[in-house]
């Protein structure tokens, strides 16, 4: 192996320029330290913001998806009543469905007919 035949000046100078050399590469870590947990910061602060974005849009989307499961309810409920209404108008279009109802439920009597009631 090669000898070392160069050897390294210790004064005042050099002293001083490792100490600068040294100050300066701490006051880069510094730096670099500081500059990495501003970035974090600001990385954290954004990803919480989007996941309270995330969340409030999630808790919208849910509300409006109950709001739609609960008007389809509704919508099924007033269509069966729908079609029950549309088959009562057709039987009370019916001459013997109307004739049947009015003697039944009004008590409705022909001329000349005599009307029963029996006690069950």
């Amino acid at each position: 192996m090669a000898e070392k035949r160069v050897t390294r000046l210790d004064n005042e100078y050099t002293r001083v320029v490792d100490q600068q050399s040294q100050f300066q590469r701490e006051e880069r870590k510094r730096v670099h330290i500081r500059r990495a947990s501003i970035i974090l910061g600001l990385f954290l602060v954004i990803m919480i913001a989007l996941g309270i974005q995330l969340w409030s849009t999630h808790r919208q989307i849910s509300k409006v998806d109950n709001q739609i499961r609960s008007a389809k309810v509704t919508l099924q409920k007033k269509q069966t009543q729908n079609k029950e209404l549309t088959q009562k108008q057709k039987l009370l279009k019916d001459p013997t469905y109307l004739q049947e109802l009015l003697r039944s439920k009004y008590n409705y009597a022909k001329k000349g007919e005599i009307i029963y009631n029996f006690v069950k």
